[in-house]
């Protein structure tokens, strides 16, 4: 007996050491690249954003600063300043990007080169710890070591998800933190424990900061509470107390984590959610090949966008979840015959986390439809239901496999097989993953949907026309909805001292660039158009999607 005991002790040693490995593999891999992305249309606001509550904290906490006036000069040069100062846009969390910002003066970081790549390796070292609470959630919930590998490698190889992981500095980073608090919600539900209470509460608190959608979890996790609580008298002072202490503390730690909330926390808090809730971008969507604004898309515009860009394997394990655990669900309510009301919904704490889950994929969904909720950009500002998706891929997946025999073996080497796919098309698109589509679509993207919408690619065409123009004085013009000028602060100044960004493509400017995303129908639209007097030069294109074009101005 002891022998056995002794031999699955050094199976799950060497096992360990094997996810160790892969955890260290996964960190070299984000520090070697990390570099290679350009910047997204909204890390210059993020970062402006950043610059504005590090200055009014040192204003108001720590007024003898002496960097104070240097911070100031530097926020006054950048393009969202004026924005800021008059009150616009201050309601969105900047947790991040203030610390950034601290991270950018005190180790002198001048080139703004040097700055955003500092934000990109940071983007990505929150994710990454992200996706090792992520496998310590999912291995808690499984017990079996291939199925939570398996669910990693998901989750870490979606090429979107991987791309984003750089330079999205708002839903990943929501994300992210939502997975960490989330893990400890699990252990909450299993067992009260005061620390994971305050740990909860401190990662919820500090999404929040980040997304009022935080909020969101907090009723999910409260509705949960009070179910596995009804009519169970046992211990019934001690989850008052717990209950008492987790929303003090939530409450508290949204209120470090949001400089917004300081001055009037409750005001504040409400009207930042009143903000975010009618806030809707008045521009049109590029969607099934028509544009349609961005505040009357179909209901079905989330699901669709979901099923494009994710790999279809994880979309087959989903559905697949998804019927399992409802089906369960609804064969424990409709047999409630129980005199403990919590077995009406579910058996065991393996059922209860599979619905909690499960809620905290498709509530967020319903709702978006339901509210018609203006959205842009895919499904990005759903990409906090990510890990959702794909724990609910992995429990579809582990169902299938538990459920064979013979087959096992097969079974799992065309997961790795699939998962092999994902990383070879994290490669061949490196480093535009953003535009990742499933074989479903990805031959008509092009016509059917918007393409680079963070404008990645566009550092990639500015370096072109610095080759071919010789490093003479150019004028470029955009005919795109995405601000050209912004690639850059991608190069040193040396390099673009000689270039004028006009804006709006006109017949004066020596370079027209494009990216096909727009605002509004370009039809419509003068300044969309190239003039025929201007030849492309150039175009960045991977496997059969074009990403964006350069045209310049001929002599006839």
């Amino acid at each position: 007996m002891n022998q056995v005991i002794k031999k699955k002790f050094i199976k799950k040693k060497i096992f360990d050491c094997f996810v160790y490995l892969i955890f260290l593999l996964f960190l070299i891999l984000g520090l070697n690249i990390y570099k290679d992305y350009g910047i997204s249309v909204d890390e210059p606001f993020q970062r402006a954003s950043g610059y504005y509550w590090y200055i009014w904290i040192l204003e108001n906490f720590f007024n003898g600063s002496e960097n104070i006036n240097s911070l100031k000069n530097n926020f006054e040069k950048m393009e969202w300043a004026k924005a800021l100062k008059e009150g616009a846009f201050i309601q969105y969390g900047s947790i991040f990007d203030t610390f950034l910002v601290y991270i950018e003066n005190y180790f002198h970081i001048d080139e703004a080169k040097n700055i955003y790549q500092t934000k990109h390796l940071a983007n990505f070292f929150i994710f990454y710890l992200s996706s090792i609470f992520f496998l310590f959630l999912i291995r808690n919930r499984f017990q079996n070591n291939i199925i939570p590998l398996i669910g990693y490698f998901f989750y870490i190889s979606s090429p979107r998800i991987f791309g984003n992981s750089f330079y999205n500095c708002k839903d990943i980073i929501f994300m992210s933190l939502l997975v960490i608090a989330i893990y400890f919600a699990i252990k909450l539900l299993k067992k009260i424990k005061y620390k994971n209470i305050i740990l909860f509460s401190l990662f919820l608190g500090l999404a929040t900061s980040i997304r009022v959608m935080g909020v969101f979890y907090l009723l999910l996790f409260i509705t949960f509470f009070l179910i596995q609580s009804y009519k169970n008298k046992v211990n019934l002072q001690k989850k008052i107390f717990s209950f008492l202490v987790f929303g003090t503390s939530y409450f508290f730690f949204t209120y470090i984590f949001w400089p917004y909330l300081w001055e009037d926390p409750i005001n504040n808090f409400f009207d930042a959610f009143t903000y975010f809730k009618k806030y809707g971008w008045q521009g049109s969507v590029f969607y099934f090949g028509e544009y349609i604004k961005a505040n009357n898309l179909p209901w079905h515009y989330p699901v669709v966008w979901i099923f494009i860009s994710m790999p279809f394997i994880y979309i087959a394990f989903l559905l697949f979840g998804i019927f399992y655990i409802t089906k369960k669900f609804f064969e424990n309510f409709i047999s409630s015959d129980k005199p403990n009301f919590e077995e009406n919904f579910w058996k065991s704490d393996e059922e209860k986390i599979d619905v909690f889950m499960l809620s905290s994929f498709l509530c967020p969904l319903f709702i978006v439809i339901l509210l018609n909720s203006s959205l842009y950009n895919g499904w990005r500002q759903l990409y906090f239901i990510y890990p959702f998706l794909i724990y609910l891929s992995t429990n579809g997946l582990s169902k299938i496999y538990f459920s064979m025999k013979k087959l096992k073996f097969l079974f799992v080497l065309l997961i790795f097989f699939s998962i092999f796919l994902n990383a070879h098309n994290i490669y061949k698109l490196h480093p535009f993953q953003n535009v990742y589509f499933n074989f479903i679509v990805e031959k008509n993207a092009n016509k059917l949907f918007v393409i680079d919408y963070w404008g990645l690619a566009n550092q990639r065409s500015l370096e072109k026309i610095i080759i071919d123009s010789n490093n003479k004085k150019i004028d470029i013009g955009t005919a795109s909805f995405t601000p050209f000028e912004y690639s850059r602060y991608m190069f040193d100044k040396e390099k673009v001292k000689n270039i004028i960004f006009s804006g709006n493509a006109n017949l004066n400017q020596d370079y027209i660039f494009t990216n096909y995303v727009f605002d509004s129908n370009p039809k419509y639209q003068r300044k969309f158009n190239i003039p025929k007097k201007y030849k492309k030069i150039f175009e960045t294109k991977k496997g059969n999607i074009i990403i964006n074009e350069v045209y310049r101005k001929t002599d006839y």
